[in-house]
Parts: structure tokens; C-alpha cells; sequence
């Protein structure tokens, strides 16, 4: 940004400079010495017409008194001229001089402040700073799915955003978009620091509070590798107080009970959370976990039954599976060690994976299958979802969670239930 202002001020150096060069050259040829003054052009022309009459006495044309009263004549010719030239004539001149540049003061003032001005209301200096960043970064914005489709472009994003809320510090709508946006991009940490900071905006009495906090909680979850770390449970408790039925503060609440085999309590959050909950939620987790539960806890009444054994579930029950065949690069083969841990997973939605596996680099290549069996927790398969979204990475810090200079691979909306076999080569670096 200050390379493009420098330029800015440049272009409107040289434009002051255009405007005000005449002007100087004007006033400098003023005060050239070379100029005659009127003064001494009126000495010559007297001192030549006196060598005349002088030359005609001379000759015998002129007589002493003619001579004399002519010479007298033309002294006082001299003297005349002499005193009008010697009047204050450069005066109005020296006036008009300082009114051009008074004038052309104004004129590079409004062109200046106008210029400004403009620039401010119809310029794109967030699109200039976009564009270093794209350029610092070009295969930011050119990563594709599997399937062929354009990824989302979040660097971009996360640039507009930020520029955005520069200009209006106050809208939540954007700082909410902020964060799903860290959150898109797996980054839980920033993502819960940007719902902490919208929770505190809004405060209690607004009725988004809950949803921010309950948000806030799920990235901190997720940072804690899907641990109940007490900062989590303080932001379930918060959010519940303000809203006892937010469904996502509700599905956490019931896995740190499910976690602690307190199964009864655990059903009783996630039936709560059903009030609220969207249908994707409902479908692609709580009634699998309430399922779940009721199956470790040994209970199922009639009703519960009932529920369990929707068509779609019995059609699907066992047999939703993907096929990946993965490899790496040769050009980032070369920079990692057979050691290395690859992770391969399957979300649909809620941040924590459905169907997930754990590799070596030096396992590759090689054909996995991501099905029930490989179910990150019990209360989550990847039955339970029609799509899903794959992601391989080369976790160089060893952590499952994406970090800057990993390696990786994704593929969008892969079908669960079609029996999908997908070729995935991990070839993109995280930024």
C-alpha cells in the first residue's frame, strides 16, 4: 500500500510541477539582466540625437542659438522620459505577479485535494492489496477439486474481510463471515477467538450471544483435540444461560456426557438439541448419537426403536463406503520423510470427522476405505451423511489439525451411499 501511495503523491508532484513551470519561468525572465530597461534605451536615443545637432553645427547648418535652444529641448525630452521610466511602473507588474501565483496556489490545491478526494470515493486500494496478495500467493486462488470444480479462494476472502471490517469495526454480519471463514479453513483457533470477540459485541441481551458462544466452545473443542477442556465447558454453560435450547452448545454438552458414560444425560441434551437443531445437524449427527448411546446404555424402548430403524437408515446401515486410491507428488515426496504422518479424513458439516485414517508417508501409495469402521468417534459415522468432503494431509508437526507448510489433497461432496472409488494425489501446500 505505500509503494501505491508514493506513486500517487509522485504523479501529483509532477502535475504541480506542470502547472506552476511557466509561472516561474515568467518571473525569472523578469528580473533577466540582459533586458534593457526603458531608462537607459531613452539615455541612447539622447546621446544620438545630440551627436546630430552636433554633426549639423559642425557643418554650418545650425547656428549657436538654434543649436542651443534645440539642446536644450532635448535635455528636457531626456529629463521627462527619465522621470516616467523611473516611476514605480514594475509595481503593478510585481501585483500581478503575486495574483498568478495566488491563483495558481488554488488551482493545485483544489487539483490536489480534488484528486484526493476522488480517489477515496471510487479508488480500490482493498483491491490493489488483494492483488499483492494473490500475487504473493498465485496458487491461492487457483486450487481445484477433485471433481474439477473451483475451491473457494479464502485468502482472498479473509482479505475482503478484513478490509471490510477496517472500514465498519461495528458489522457482526462480517465478523460472523470472518470466522466461518478461519473455521472453512480448519483454522479453529483464530475461528474461536473472532465468536469470542462477536460474543462480546453483542452481549447478553442480544440474542445471538448464545450462538456466538456455543460457537466459540465447538472451535475450542476442536483446538483441544476434542477434549471437554474446561474452557469449553465455561462457554457451553455461558451460552446455555442465555438460550437453553441452542443446539449446538446442547450436542457438545451431550459428548462431554457420552464421553463420561453418562449416556441417559447425554441423550437428554441431544433430544433437547433437536428443538433448534437444522435438519443436517439432526440427521448427520444427533440421531446417530442418540442411536449410539441408547445402544451402549442397553435401552430402547419401543418408541426409540421405532426411530432407529427408519428405511433410509436399514437401506444404508453398513454399506456406505469410499474408495480412495492415495498417493503424493515426487516434488513433495522429496521434502518430507517416510515417517511423516498423513491423515485422511471425512467431515460432512460439524467440524469433528466422520470416517477417519491414519497413515505413514511411506505407505504411499496405497487403497483405503473410509466407512463405519473407521468412525472418528461412536457417535458420528459416515453413514450417516449422503456427502461428504475428503481431505488427505501430510501433517509435518504431527498434529491432525492443518498447519502452515503442510501438504494436502481434498475432494468435495463425495457421495456416500454409491460406492465411490476417487484417485487423490497430494500436491498443494497450506498457506
Amino acid at each position: 500500500m505505500m509503494t501505491l501511495w508514493i506513486v500517487i503523491a509522485a504523479m501529483l508532484l509532477l502535475a504541480v510541477i506542470v502547472l506552476l513551470w511557466p509561472l516561474a519561468v515568467y518571473k525569472g525572465a523578469e528580473n533577466d539582466p540582459l533586458v534593457i530597461s526603458q531608462q537607459q534605451k531613452n539615455i541612447n536615443i539622447f546621446e544620438e540625437r545630440l551627436a546630430e545637432l552636433e554633426n549639423e553645427q559642425i557643418q554650418g547648418n545650425l547656428d549657436a542659438d538654434t543649436f542651443a535652444q534645440l539642446k536644450t529641448e532635448l535635455e528636457k525630452t531626456l529629463l521627462g522620459d527619465v522621470q516616467l521610466a523611473g516611476q514605480p511602473v514594475n509595481k503593478t507588474a510585481n501585483n500581478v505577479s503575486i495574483q498568478h501565483w495566488l491563483v495558481m496556489g488554488l488551482i493545485t490545491s483544489i487539483l490536489i485535494l480534488g484528486s484526493l478526494a476522488t480517489y477515496n470515493s471510487l479508488g480500490a486500494s482493498d483491491k490493489y492489496q488483494q492483488y499483492l496478495a494473490i500475487a504473493d500467493n498465485p496458487q491461492g486462488h487457483q486450487q481445484v477439486t477433485q471433481n474439477g470444480a473451483a475451491a473457494p479462494d479464502f485468502n482472498s476472502a479473509l482479505i475482503a474481510l478484513k478490509a471490510k471490517l477496517a472500514e465498519n469495526p461495528e458489522d457482526i454480519e462480517k465478523w460472523f463471515l470472518l470466522a466461518n471463514t478461519y473455521a472453512a479453513m480448519s483454522d479453529y483457533k483464530q475461528a474461536g477467538e473472532v465468536y469470542n470477540r462477536i460474543a462480546g459485541m453483542l452481549g447478553e441481551d442480544n440474542p445471538g450471544y448464545a450462538a456466538a458462544k456455543a460457537a466459540y466452545a465447538q472451535m475450542m473443542y476442536q483446538v483441544a483435540g476434542e477434549r471437554m477442556i474446561p474452557v469449553v465447558k465455561m462457554a457451553i454453560t455461558e451460552a446455555l444461560k442465555v438460550d437453553p435450547e441452542e443446539p449446538t452448545a446442547l450436542i457438545l454438552r451431550g459428548l462431554g456426557e457420552y464421553q463420561q458414560q453418562a449416556y441417559a444425560d447425554a441423550i437428554s441434551s441431544w433430544e433437547k438439541a433437536k428443538t433448534k437443531a437444522d435438519e443436517a445437524q439432526v440427521s448427520n449427527f444427533i440421531e446417530p448419537a442418540i442411536v449410539e448411546a441408547r445402544r451402549q446404555s442397553g435401552v430402547a424402548g419401543p418408541v426409540q426403536q421405532a426411530k432407529s430403524e427408519k428405511p433410509v437408515q436399514k437401506a444404508v446401515a453398513g454399506a456406505a463406503s469410499i474408495t480412495i486410491n492415495l498417493d503424493i507428488s515426487p516434488a513433495l515426496r522429496a521434502k518430507v520423510s517416510g515417517q511423516d504422518r498423513v491423515f485422511v479424513f471425512a467431515k460432512a458439516g460439524m467440524p469433528m470427522p466422520l470416517a477417519a485414517e491414519r497413515l505413514q508417508v511411506q505407505d504411499l501409495p496405497i487403497t483405503i476405505v473410509l466407512d463405519d469402521t473407521k468412525a472418528a468417534m461412536p457417535t458420528a459415522k459416515i453413514s450417516s451423511a449422503e456427502f461428504v468432503d475428503i481431505t488427505a494431509r501430510v501433517a509435518l508437526s504431527g498434529s491432525p489439525r492443518a498447519t502452515k507448510g503442510d501438504f494436502y489433497a481434498t475432494a468435495k461432496q463425495v457421495a456416500v451411499h454409491k460406492g465411490e472409488e476417487l484417485t487423490l494425489v497430494i500436491d498443494q501446500i497450506v498457506e
